[in-house]
């Protein structure tokens, strides 16, 4: 047996670390159960995140790229917009000729500039990149409310058929580029009216607008890209912890009323869930089993980069593979210091950008990300724990046989991991708010 052990602290935040023999004090064990596949792990191509990285030197900007989609943070995956989102420069969609309902101005010569270099540069060091797409917001004369923020989808027939080919020309635009498009979400946040863009839809119209006019677009266009009902981002909790509406009320109203008509449900491959969405997993898991699930923006933060964000957001990941995720999917891979919006909203990121010195800095949410992404290999299968430390650690097992431990000590006092399993057994101290890694071949 060999272990290696990878320790993060906040001011320590990648090295080496040794383990003890099994002592069985708070022990870990596997249940012996094997669960879904995990794909892997990827961010968003967002243009404010390629703005940062032109900032820097070539030789700064291809380290960057080769650590996050090399074999360091090991990104496989990754999301890009249909038109504008919060983290663009500012409003833009692919079609903003007013009532050309026969999409003959259709374009996507804005992502040319921005998504697609930065994109490109992730495929020469991941070729196999596993590409996702989800609008905010559709052009702004298919809303009732004519501006690309607020609003709701026109439910006209000639205009819901012009934005279901719309979603075919962007796929096919794409792929004429040499990039493959493997999953669309239909709508990013569909219950989120906001001031940047966004578009609100209920579970009736997601329901009828996947049923009678994109799932019958992308047969007839003969279109491999899945369909996904994504990415759902309700019900909230306030600062209570109540929840803003009644729980199952949602859950009918917006996932089973698409998900119940097998007329609806045969177009789409699965269910991309984002913020509140992650009270929808455990209903939809035991609903529709069927359905394959993918964690598709991890919550953002508010631009500080602290330590207790990172420890927040691995109890998010802790309980996305507990329900079945296939892909972990972080937001902003790269923004100026301060992660400032286009609209006003202070986010964290992967790395910040100085634009004075034009140097970058990995920050705490970069740690936890390599703490899987780099461990964990696509193909790798979730494997459930018993034990004291079973709500502060998750378990993979890889295509070699390898087990692969994840635990994050987020209390303020040391406590002891001792863990066993087939590969073998050791124990460790575990310093407060620190994250681990151990890999036991």
């Amino acid at each position: 047996m060999s272990i290696i052990h990878i320790e993060s602290a906040e001011n320590r935040p990648w090295q080496s670390a040794p383990v003890q023999p099994c002592t069985d004090e708070e022990l870990l064990t596997l249940t012996g159960e094997t669960r879904q596949t995990v794909l892997g792990f990827g961010g968003c191509f967002n243009e404010l995140g390629w703005e940062a990285l032109s900032l820097l030197s070539g030789d700064d900007r291809r380290a960057v790229l080769d650590d996050f989609f090399g074999d360091s943070l090991n990104l496989t995956s990754g999301r890009l917009p249909i038109g504008a989102n919060d983290f663009s420069l500012e409003w833009y969609s692919c079609d903003e000729t007013p009532d050309d309902l026969a999409l003959d101005h259709f374009n996507i010569d804005r992502d040319r500039k921005y998504t697609i270099p930065f994109i490109r540069e992730a495929l020469k060091r991941c070729p196999q990149l596993h590409l996702f797409a989800s609008p905010w917001s559709p052009p702004t004369w298919m809303k009732t409310h004519r501006a690309y923020n607020y609003g709701t989808m026109r439910m006209e027939p000639a205009v819901l058929d012009a934005y279901a080919r719309y979603f075919v020309k962007f796929v096919q635009a794409y792929a004429g580029e040499g990039i493959e498009i493997a999953q669309i979400h239909v709508q990013n946040e569909p219950v989120a009216d906001q001031k940047f863009p966004s578009c609100v839809w209920t579970g009736e119209k997601l329901r009828v607008f996947i049923r009678d006019y994109i799932g019958p677009a992308f047969r007839d266009a003969g279109l491999s890209t899945e369909l996904w009902l994504g990415t759902i981002n309700a019900p909230f909790t306030d600062y209570r912890g109540f929840m803003d509406v009644n729980f199952q009320e949602f859950f009918d109203g917006m996932v089973n009323t698409v998900l119940a008509d097998p007329e609806a449900r045969r177009y789409l491959t699965g269910v991309g869930l984002q913020w509140g969405g992650k009270h929808v997993l455990e209903p939809l898991e035991a609903a529709y089993p069927e359905m394959r699930v993918m964690q598709t923006e991890s919550e953002c933060g508010n631009g500080l980069n602290e330590w207790e964000q990172a420890e927040y957001i691995f109890t998010l990941m802790w309980q996305y593979f507990r329900h079945g995720a296939e892909r972990y999917t972080y937001w902003n891979l790269a923004l100026q210091d301060g992660g400032i919006s286009t609209w006003g909203w202070k986010q964290n990121s992967l790395i910040t950008v100085n634009p004075d010195s034009r140097t970058y800095r990995f920050q705490p949410e970069y740690y936890l990300m390599k703490h899987f992404s780099h461990f964990i290999q696509p193909g790798a299968r979730f494997r459930p724990l018993r034990g004291h430390w079973a709500s502060s650690a998750l378990a993979f097992e890889n295509p070699d046989g390898a087990i692969v431990l994840c635990a994050c000590n987020g209390v303020g006092y040391e406590r002891t991991l001792s863990f066993r399993c087939e590969r073998g057994a050791f124990s460790c101290a575990i310093a407060p708010h620190t994250f681990h890694t151990f890999v036991l071949r």
